[in-house]
């Protein structure tokens, strides 16, 4: 009898410990507070222990509407002041973001660098220099990882800095130089692009390579004179000059007006390949692509405006890649700084600047040696759906959901949503939401690529600030039906 109520005692304990598991793990359920025996702080709570909105009556349409017959869908939007969740559809599922990603880089380099950090450019001698103002000794381009020297983002006299570094030369008495310009635009490396992305994607305006010294954006005019149908369009002339860049022209003139016309090609190497068809008897025609050996290209383009100004040179062009020669006692020139963090998130946040964001990603992991995943997971925030192969979202490879992307915005809101563009009126954004009640009362990033169509950012209504993100991956039909129905999505939402 005894071992009977002892048997039956264990099960009830048993029995009452399970109740305890499951209300312990219901996310709504009334939690009794405990004291502890001494305060300490805690971490900032994940915002996985938010209840989930079920989704509304306009994002069912929305996932039923032809145009997603076929697609994959991810939407999330919530109170950022509350944390309550206002809509969700599958938000934590994981899917390629395109440039909304962006977001996640833009939020972690305000957090990691900060936002009023500059970066610098230095222009550097070692040696000596006699009294007729001979150096004898090397002058040093010292790459800070800036991406916006020579910026058409930043500046509208895009060769300003050189003719500073060129007064600034004369003026510590330098008239000959009996040695090298080196530049030193080793800071990331020489990969150059990240591994995973396409071919397609290599030797373009936007898909330009990331590297310690970089100008004029890593990009340059092409311009062709096309003839007849038929016959290989004449290249004439590169703007900026690249010394040694050569062509391989596979392109053909077409009749008609079409233009599809395209460059590739590789980092560091002088050589492009033209693949596609122009219009006929059209002279002038131009087409962007990548300056190939950026460091190169500077260190040869300065020395020319060395030159215009009777400063000889009288050794080679060199870059870190190609000597191991690193300046001795340095004597600082000339120092060029860019804007403020802030203000380049700002700029690569309206006009989508790939080439912007891979800088400060390799600042962020190569310079300060933060990983953006691990970093979020520490705030607390669940980064099982993040899968990040650059920077920018031109990788196919990247994931993410519109949860953690909402997260992150939420949490980032002070400084970075002024940073955002305002939809219908600024950059890549400017037709988005126009002519809607929404017009001008959200901020918000785009993504497009292939197959792919996303938005992130804030909505301001009512005195109240919202986060939201809408990740889709392939659709039916054109993309301009897909962008329709997402407005008429986020005005049912908000």
């Amino acid at each position: 009898m005894k071992k009977k109520y002892i048997c039956l005692a264990l099960i009830t304990t048993l029995l009452a410990s399970c109740s305890s598991i499951e209300k312990s793990e219901n996310r709504d359920s009334y939690q009794i507070p405990v004291v502890p025996d001494k305060i300490v702080e805690e971490p900032m709570i994940p915002m996985t222990t938010l209840p989930v909105k079920a989704k509304s009556k306009a994002v069912d349409e929305f996932v039923n509407s032809k145009v997603l017959e076929h697609g994959n869908l991810s939407f999330y939007a919530m109170d950022v002041k509350s944390g309550a969740v206002i809509d969700n559809y599958r938000g934590e599922t994981a899917l390629t973001p395109a440039s909304v990603l962006k977001i996640v880089t833009s939020a972690t380099a305000l957090e990691v660098l900060g936002p009023d950090t500059v970066l610098e450019t230095k222009v550097l001698y070692d040696g000596k220099i006699s009294k007729d103002g001979v150096l004898t000794g090397n002058i040093y381009i010292q790459g800070g990882g800036i991406p916006t020297l020579g910026s058409d983002g930043i500046s509208i006299n895009r060769e300003e800095f050189l003719k500073n570094w060129t007064d600034a030369v004369k003026k510590v008495g330098i008239k000959s130089i009996n040695g090298n310009i080196i530049v030193l635009d080793d800071l990331f490396g020489y990969e150059g692009i990240p591994g995973k992305w396409l071919w397609e994607d290599m030797g373009t305006n936007y898909g330009q390579g990331t590297y310690g010294i970089s100008v004029f954006d890593n990009i340059y005019t092409l311009y062709l004179n096309t003839g007849i149908s038929g016959q290989k369009p004449e290249v004439i002339k590169t703007k900026p000059e690249i010394q040694g860049l050569t062509f391989d022209n596979q392109s053909v003139v077409m009749p008609g007006g079409k233009k599809d016309i395209y460059v590739r090609g590789i980092p560091l190497e002088n050589k492009r390949r033209i693949f596609g068809v122009v219009p006929q008897n059209k002279n002038g025609l131009t087409i962007q692509s990548d300056i190939p050996d950026p460091g190169l290209f500077l260190g040869q383009y300065f020395s020319y405006y060395l030159k215009r100004e009777n400063i000889k040179v009288n050794g080679n062009i060199k870059t870190a890649r190609l000597t191991s020669q690193r300046p001795r006692n340095p004597q600082v020139i000339a120092v060029t700084k860019s804007p403020p963090i802030s203000e380049i998130v700002k700029v690569l946040l309206t006009r989508s600047d790939n080439h912007y964001t891979e800088h400060l990603y390799q600042l962020i992991e190569k310079t300060k040696g933060v990983k953006i995943e691990k970093f979020w997971e520490e705030k607390g925030i669940d980064v099982h759906s993040l899968t990040m192969r650059d920077g920018s979202g031109l990788s196919r490879g990247n994931t993410i959901s519109a949860k953690l992307l909402v997260e992150i915005l939420s949490y980032s809101k002070d400084g970075l949503e002024n940073l955002l563009p305002v939809a219908g009126k600024d950059g890549t954004v400017a037709l988005f939401l126009r002519n809607t009640p929404l017009e001008g009362k959200v901020r918000v990033k785009s993504g497009s690529m292939s197959g792919i169509q996303s938005y992130a950012g804030y909505v301001e209504k009512n005195g109240r600030t919202y986060a939201f993100a809408i990740v889709v991956n392939h659709w039916n039909g054109e993309r301009s039906e897909l962008r329709k129905q997402m407005e008429k999505l986020l005005n049912s939402v908000f």
